[in-house]
C-alpha cells in the first residue's frame, strides 16, 4: 500500500511503492520512477517491461499519471503514461502473481538525456 511519507532513505515528497514489502520505486511529481537491471527484469517473450499489478495500482493511488524506467545497466530511460501501459498491456501470471506488461514498442526510449526517434506507430524505432 503506498504511503505518502519519507521514504526509506528520508526524501520527502516521495511516496515509496512496495512489492511484497519491499520498495521498488516511488511516485514524486505525478511519476512512478523504478530502477532496474535490464539483463535480470525485462520480459524476455515477449520482449517487455512488466509491473506487478499492484504496483501500478499503488502508483495510480499516489498521483502518479506517467511511469519512467531506468535500466542502470544501458542508462536508458523507458517512458509511458501509467494509462498507456494499463490499456495496452498485456497481463500475465507466470508464479509471480498477477502482473502486466509493455512491449518495447509501446515505449519511448531515452539515452542519455536523447529520445529515440519514434516509430511510425508511436513506438520505438
Amino acid at each position: 500500500m503506498a504511503k505518502r511519507t519519507r521514504n526509506q532513505n528520508g526524501k520527502q515528497g516521495q511516496t515509496p511503492i512496495y512489492s511484497n514489502g519491499r520498495v521498488v520505486g516511488y511516485v514524486k511529481a505525478g511519476v512512478f520512477y523504478k530502477s532496474i537491471s535490464g539483463s535480470k527484469h525485462f520480459l524476455h517473450k515477449p520482449p517487455a517491461i512488466a509491473f506487478d499489478i499492484s504496483t501500478l495500482n499503488d502508483a495510480e493511488k499516489a498521483g502518479a499519471v506517467r511511469v519512467e524506467v531506468y535500466d542502470r545497466e544501458t542508462r536508458t530511460t523507458y517512458r509511458a503514461t501509467l494509462a498507456h501501459v494499463l490499456d495496452k498491456g498485456f497481463t500475465f501470471n507466470r508464479g509471480w502473481g498477477e502482473q502486466i506488461a509493455l512491449p518495447f514498442e509501446g515505449w519511448t526510449k531515452h539515452t542519455k538525456g536523447k529520445p529515440s526517434q519514434p516509430g511510425l506507430f508511436g513506438g520505438v524505432a
